[in-house]
């Protein structure tokens, strides 16, 4: 039997050849005059593909400097100067590729007592399909309520202290402060509960793998509390229904409060070590050593091997020395969805198949899907 198969392979395998030399002429048939004429037109092929692209960058070099990049009509110079790749697109841009970035300065700011947030995401952004990006300010013992979602949380601070809190499924608690340049990191479906420190709040950046997640939508602890019946209230927490006549019959999303007392008194308030979480939602990126150096710059990864808690958002820090390039010496590519933003003037070039793009990047508003 082992034999039989064996054989059987063998002729499949000749089969296989057999009809691929009935497409192709064998090696005895082609003449030299033959194989002169096909290597002649690949060659010719090659020459006229690479004079045409050159040709195509001469040109378009030469429109960037005369009158041809002319614009005689109306301009919105302070928005030209700030993307300048886009106004007059470098000669190794080609074809069309969606834009890549958005301005978190172009959105809706919602301001309410106590700080403000705006977004990012898939509505605006098209191309950000599995990403959405919030900004957000708390002032100093201001909190965004607890509150929870159906997208994970990954999020960096950009500037002061804050103290966020995360609600296990097994009723323990974590409670901890993260400053500049620090993360936290809730899973879906978690309570959570952020709140602004001394001695000027705080301000950060929050990611989501969901590109239509909207802030306006979240699960609020007051939402709840308003629409479930006193009688359940009072069965659930154990009191009397006189005793949540002051609970908030309107949504509360971000209000003022006083500065909290110590994190340790914080912690001990809920019950100590009997209800802490054996998990920890912060990561402090801020003290973390280099991932690898380079004389062009230095990168920070943080992940779940280090950052357990971070189970499907992966984060990167790079610092990139002027005039230098990204990672990887100058070019990479990644098959998972980035979102990006930029707190140093830079610039970015995206290729797809067929299409180039270059953007600029002048300041930390600009978070862009990749």
């Amino acid at each position: 039997m082992s034999e039989q198969k064996s054989t059987n392979g063998a002729v499949e395998t000749e089969i296989g050849m057999s009809q691929q030399q009935e497409r192709k002429p064998s090696a005895a048939g082609v003449s030299r005059r033959t194989f002169l004429e096909v290597g002649s037109a690949g060659l010719a092929s090659a020459a006229l593909a690479s004079l045409s692209a050159a040709q195509e960058r001469a040109d378009t070099e030469k429109a960037d400097q005369d009158h041809s990049s002319s614009n005689p009509g109306p301009e919105n110079k302070p928005l030209l100067d700030e993307n300048p790749s886009s106004n007059l697109p470098p000669p190794t841009d080609h074809g069309h590729i969606e834009p890549i970035w958005y301005s978190f300065d172009l959105t809706t700011k919602r301001v309410e007592e106590g700080g403000w947030t705006n977004q990012v995401t898939e509505r605006v952004l098209p191309n950000s399909k599995d990403l959405a990006g919030v900004r957000m300010r708390l002032t100093a013992g201001s909190f965004r309520e607890l509150h929870w979602h159906t997208a994970d949380e990954w999020a960096i601070m950009l500037y002061g202290n804050a103290r966020v809190t995360c609600l296990n499924p097994d009723g323990t608690m974590f409670i901890g402060d993260a400053g500049k340049g620090d993360l936290w990191y809730f899973p879906a479906g978690y309570p959570h509960s952020i709140q602004g420190l001394g001695p000027d709040g705080c301000e950060f950046i929050l990611i989501f793998d969901q590109g239509s997640f909207s802030e306006d939508n979240t699960f609020l602890l007051s939402d709840w509390v308003r629409r479930t019946p006193p009688s359940v209230l009072s069965k659930n927490f154990g009191l009397p229904e006189s005793a949540l006549k002051n609970l908030p019959n309107r949504s509360l999303y971000i209000f003022p409060a006083e500065l909290p007392a110590s994190l340790a008194q914080d912690k001990a308030s809920i019950g100590g070590r009997s209800a802490e979480s054996k998990y920890e939602y912060t990561f402090k990126l801020s003290t973390m050593a280099p991932t690898q150096q380079t004389k062009s710059g230095e990168v920070r990864i943080v992940d779940s091997r280090n950052f357990p808690a971070s189970k499907n958002i992966a984060a990167a820090l790079v610092r990139i020395k002027p005039g230098c390039s990204t990672a990887r010496e100058r070019a990479r590519w990644t098959s998972t969805p980035m979102m990006s933003v930029m707190c140093r003037p830079s610039r970015v070039t995206t290729s797809k198949i067929w299409a180039t793009r270059t953007s600029c990047f002048s300041k930390c508003s600009k978070p862009a899907s990749i």
